[in-house]
């Protein structure tokens, strides 16, 4: 990627500042808009800011009058009843707007559950704050045995970029689910890796890509 794509630095407090924030955005050619509010202890603030984002970044394309592709990380969740739910909702609908006057490409990416190394603990995923408890001597609790549609951080890259250069012309895209898993399952696997390899050292039995893909995320919470 690096010798077919340049990556524009991007500041969190461009968002604050109109002129840094048209001037990043002049620059690009593809932007991909991942930032946002999962959580909050005020509810509210997530759909106000999560829409607060939106605006601003559309204000920027009609100042800089941008042309360019932007992707937009939109969830499965959308359907429920809820403020991040409506803000996600909301905002796609915001940008597809924007982008049918405008003339500019829009897609909008419909995401299932993410996990990866590095996840952020009681924020990102249920897999992120398992494996945070686990190497941290603290006790994982199931609140709900929900069974989730999931794809490793890896594999969604990968369908991001493909976006870059796809002919689709659809504004909604549908990113499907690579594995599905209930979450006592989950717990089940990773109190296996701590015994096996956090407490033993040795190298547990990966029965599918699946299973190297949670165990490679578990590592990445070893102090």
């Amino acid at each position: 990627l690096k010798d077919e794509y340049e990556l524009i630095d991007f500041q969190r407090d461009y968002f604050e500042n109109q002129e840094k924030l048209d001037e990043f955005i002049s620059k690009c050619d593809i932007i991909v808009h991942l930032a946002g509010v999962n959580r909050h202890s005020e509810e509210e603030f997530i759909y106000k800011r999560n829409i607060e984002l939106a605006k601003k970044l559309v204000n920027s394309f009609i100042r800089t009058k941008f042309k360019g592709l932007l992707i937009f990380s939109s969830s499965t969740q959308e359907e429920k009843n809820n403020n991040f739910s409506k803000a996600k909702r909301e905002a796609r609908e915001f940008f597809t707007n924007w982008a049918n006057e405008s003339g500019a490409n829009f897609k909008g990416l419909i995401i299932p559950n993410v996990f990866g190394s590095f996840g952020v603990p009681y924020y990102n995923s249920v897999v992120s704050t398992f494996c945070y408890q686990l190497t941290n001597g603290e006790s994982p609790n199931i609140e709900i045995d929900a069974n989730l549609n999931l794809i490793y951080i890896d594999d969604l890259i990968k369908k991001i970029v493909d976006q870059f250069e796809s002919t689709n012309q659809e504004s909604l895209i549908k990113i499907e689910h690579t594995d599905e898993c209930k979450v006592s399952q989950i717990l089940a696997l990773l109190l296996k890796y701590k015994n096996t390899y956090f407490e033993n050292g040795e190298i547990p039995k990966l029965q599918s890509a699946f299973e190297l893909n949670l165990f490679n995320t578990f590592r990445s919470y070893f102090n």
